[in-house]
């Protein structure tokens, strides 16, 4: 491999895809010649001070449009923040996408998706992340790496458990899961303390984990059209909620200390299995809207 000249490993290495690339550099880090001779090969533009990394970065983005058939160019994908792929019918993300560092919104709704790269959890610049109407079933641990995310949206798939790495989001303000097919919610999602918005309805949940009460900062909380007969007392430590859906559930009592929840404006529990007294003393306790 030493005795090849440059020109020619030049340009063999400007030939190579994203994969054949990295499986090169893995190898022989210290042999590659001039990036910036290589770029000026593959994309017909001569930059200094070109590295490893910069050029990995314009074949990945470059692999992205190909896979994707994106309109954009190569240059501009590598520093997007926004990237919008949404109702194209996708059945799978090339693992190049990892590679986009810049991005920060990634909409990925109503596609065909049901798993994400294994590499998906380096896009560790990401804040919103869209996958709506898709056909995950679950999601890797690797997720958990998205360390800056503050909104993710799963409405309506097929999900019928959650990873517990989950609970590393620490940014995490939003959280869409409605519309699937969960029966329990790990208990590390209660260490999301940023945790505003849960949306939880339209499952199959039985219970609901104990330690809900850490969700400090929950200001609404929308568990109606599951199958819970009960509820933790620790719900009544959620001292910022304000919204609390909990119709068309197996509900025969609630905790007695509700009255805490001094934030509460609306308390839906309609269809569920209340008794006539439960009813009245709901009414004397609570201020705010109650829906029974």
């Amino acid at each position: 491999m030493d005795s090849i000249p440059n020109e020619i490993l030049e340009s063999i290495i400007y030939l190579l895809d994203y994969n054949d690339l990295n499986n090169l550099y893995n190898l022989y880090p210290n042999i590659i010649p001039n990036w910036s001779i290589i770029h000026m090969y593959r994309f017909g533009k001569y930059k200094k001070d070109i590295d490893y990394l910069d050029y990995y970065k314009m074949i990945s983005a470059e692999d992205v449009k190909l896979k994707l058939k994106l309109k954009q160019s190569i240059e501009n994908l590598t520093k997007n923040k926004e990237l919008d792929l949404s109702n194209n019918r996708l059945i799978s993300l090339p693992n190049s996408i990892s590679n986009l560092s810049q991005l920060q919104y990634l909409e990925l709704s109503n596609n065909q998706l049901s798993l994400l790269p294994d590499s998906f959890g380096n896009l560790s610049q990401l804040r919103e992340l869209n996958l709506m109407n898709n056909q995950f079933n679950s999601l890797r641990e690797s997720i958990g790496y998205l360390s800056q995310l503050q909104m993710l949206i799963l409405f309506n798939n097929r999900l019928i458990s959650l990873p517990n790495s989950i609970g590393t989001l620490s940014q995490l303000q939003y959280l869409e899961l409605s519309n699937n097919q969960l029966t329990e919610i790990p208990n590390s999602i209660c260490t999301l303390h940023q945790l505003q918005i849960l949306c939880l309805n339209n499952n199959q949940l039985n219970s609901l984990p104990d330690s809900i009460g850490y969700l400090s900062q929950l200001q609404k909380l929308y568990l109606n059209n599951n199958k819970l007969s009960s509820l933790p007392n620790s719900i009544c430590t959620l001292h910022q909620l304000q919204i609390l859906n909990l119709s068309n559930n197996r509900l025969g009592i609630i905790p007695s200390n509700i009255e805490e929840l001094g934030q509460l404006q609306t308390l839906n529990l309609s269809n569920n299995q209340l008794s006539f007294f439960s009813k009245v003393i709901l009414t004397f306790k609570l201020s705010g809207t109650i829906i029974i």
